[in-house]
């Protein structure tokens, strides 16, 4: 069963779920996770409190607005909110293949306007 979530980057709020797969079910039970974030395009990536490992499933590259990913080998989780350098078009797209580890919709066009670098934290709803 998904877990509810709000994605808190300053005043913006982003409301969406992590997903009921092995890393989906390991985020939402260390909430709440702080996120030091840098930008890639149209997309947020940075390292975790508490940190993560490994765990199975399907990985991609091709995402969507609002999805959250999780790449294991450098422990980053990921926010994709538009097209990266990565892309092909207009679909954001990570530099390497990650874990969807959950969704999130919110006001995109105020995410696109934050800093280089900003710190999330990512609750329980």
């Amino acid at each position: 069963m998904p877990n509810s979530i709000i994605v808190r980057i300053g005043k913006i709020e982003l409301k969406g779920e992590l997903f009921d797969t092995p890393a989906g079910r390991a985020m939402a039970q260390s909430l709440p996770i702080e996120c030091q974030w840098s930008r890639w395009g149209e997309e947020y990536y940075g390292t975790t409190q508490p940190g993560f490992g490994s765990y199975p499933g399907d990985t991609t590259d091709l995402m969507e607005v609002g999805d959250l990913a999780y790449h294991a080998p450098n422990g980053w989780f990921c926010l994709f909110f538009g097209p990266t350098p990565a892309s092909r078009g207009q679909e954001p797209r990570a530099a390497v293949p990650v874990l969807k580890v959950g969704k999130v919709k919110g006001d995109w066009a105020a995410v696109k306007a934050l800093a280089e670098s900003v710190k999330a934290t990512v609750e329980a709803a």
